[in-house]
């Protein structure tokens, strides 16, 4: 079973490296905030769950205690954001390099559906429909980073993740990153599909 601690959940997120510039001060609020995080939203913080609560709750926390210490809301979700979006930069490189294989998109229709069963927990409703051998689909119908960003009110965070989903996978050698929608922004639903090339 998981254990749900702040410090541990930072170290795991996108955000270690942002919050390493962290004052102690500041630090010490995240840490506190997340822990309120954690109590409020005890019928998220399931095993399936935890990898993208690290990401949530560190991002919400990190959002709220900028504000505290000065930063309008905007501010702190754009600084917020972009941390992540640095992040993940070298993931990028990654992913090119398996996606420049032409069995990218057979290795996905094996691998994801048995990755989400195990990283998909309460608040999450996500479908894999038969689709050609060559395509690749999963649709997200209930996404918790739009619950949960929702509630705290900063809706707008769930397309910056969502951002996240574009910087990662476009621009792939062999396999074409396709949607019509994403809940982020505005969508019913995420209709992602991972065409071969």
């Amino acid at each position: 079973m998981k254990k749900y601690i702040p410090a541990k959940m930072i170290r795991q997120s996108r955000f270690i490296i942002f919050f390493k510039t962290w004052k102690k001060k500041e630090k010490d609020q995240l840490i506190e905030y997340m822990n309120k995080l954690i109590i409020d939203n005890s019928e998220y913080t399931d095993p399936g769950n935890y990898g993208h609560l690290c990401n949530l709750f560190t991002s919400i926390a990190m959002v709220k205690v900028l504000e505290e210490n000065g930063k309008s809301h905007e501010d702190a979700e754009k600084v917020v954001a972009e941390a992540m979006y640095e992040f993940i930069k070298p993931q990028i490189i990654s992913m090119k390099k398996l996606a420049s294989h032409g069995w990218f998109v057979s290795f996905l229709k094996i691998v994801m559906p048995l990755k989400f069963k195990k990283t998909l927990g309460y608040g999450w409703d996500v479908e894999f429909p038969k689709c050609p051998a060559d395509t690749f689909t999963m649709i997200t119908h209930k996404c918790i980073y739009q619950q949960l960003f929702t509630k705290y009110e900063m809706p707008e965070m769930t397309a910056k993740f969502c951002k996240v989903d574009d910087i990662l996978y476009s621009n792939l050698p062999r396999a074409e990153f396709v949607h019509s929608q994403q809940i982020g922004n505005g969508g019913n639903m995420c209709d992602y599909s991972f065409n071969k090339r």
